[in-house]
Parts: structure tokens; C-alpha cells; sequence
């Protein structure tokens, strides 16, 4: 593996809430294990929308057969990837990383 993946507090507390299924945390564990092989696997997360985009860049991985995508970042300097946070995929952008709104 050339890169280290690390998991945010916010990815591991919304996995601790939200995934009851062994297949899906399977699942889930398999794309953040990829991302060490390939961190740019996932797409540049560049909502139209000013409002809904991130406080800072990252990239996005849906993963296939499952209601939830990755948004991560990767630290060339590091050789990390670090998984800022898992949402499911049909969730408001404009409330994704600011929930008061």
C-alpha cells in the first residue's frame, strides 16, 4: 500500500450510526483499502453550488451497491488519504458539510 488511510472521527462516528449491515461495512472497508493503492480513484468534488462545497478541496468515491460516498483528501507530503467524512449519496449537498443550514 503507498499511502496510509486515515479515518476522520466524523467517518467512523457516521459508520458507527448509520451501517448495521456486514455486507455494506465490508464493502465500505474494501474502497477505503483501494484508496491506499490508488487515492485518485474517486472524482474532484466541485459542486455547482458555492455553498455546498467543502471548507476544503477533496475528492468523492461513491461506493457501488451501497447508499454512501467517501469525500477525502490526499496529502502528497504524508502519502496519506484522509477520509474526511462518509454521507449517503442522496443527501442535500447544500446541508452536506454545513449542517446548519
Amino acid at each position: 500500500m503507498a499511502y496510509q488511510v486515515l479515518l476522520a472521527d466524523s467517518a467512523l462516528d457516521f459508520i458507527d450510526a448509520h451501517v448495521y449491515s456486514e455486507r455494506i461495512l465490508a464493502r465500505i472497508e474494501t474502497y477505503i483499502d483501494l484508496l491506499g493503492d490508488y487515492p485518485y480513484l474517486g472524482a474532484v468534488y466541485d459542486p455547482d453550488y458555492p455553498s455546498a462545497r467543502p471548507p476544503i478541496g477533496c475528492r468523492q468515491l461513491s461506493i457501488p451497491d451501497t447508499p454512501f460516498t467517501l469525500f477525502y483528501c490526499v496529502d502528497e507530503a504524508r502519502s496519506t488519504v484522509n477520509v474526511l467524512y462518509i454521507d449517503f449519496s442522496t443527501r442535500d449537498p447544500l446541508k452536506r458539510f454545513h449542517p446548519s443550514r
